[in-house]
């Protein structure tokens, strides 16, 4: 997901991952587009997939709400 704000353009990436021991993972990271690296990255775990994907979706909504725009949105108005 991509903004603009202050005129410098933000991204913010959502991934739910199950990891070795058999917890899922979301991972939140999020910079600007004119650092080559993530400004920052946070995980949290839960214990099954429903629980973590409804995390995914409320986190999702909010950043809509933000203002962020999906890059599938994007690339399909191209």
């Amino acid at each position: 997901m991509i903004r603009t704000v202050n005129h410098r353009e933000r991204w913010y990436r959502l991934e739910v991952s199950e990891n070795l021991f058999g917890e899922w993972v979301l991972t939140r990271s999020f910079g600007s587009l004119y650092h080559s690296s993530p400004i920052g990255v946070m995980m949290e775990t839960f214990p099954n997939k429903v629980s973590a994907y409804a995390a995914y979706e409320r986190l999702n909504n909010q950043k809509m709400k933000k203002g962020y725009i999906s890059i599938s949105d994007i690339m399909d108005k191209l």
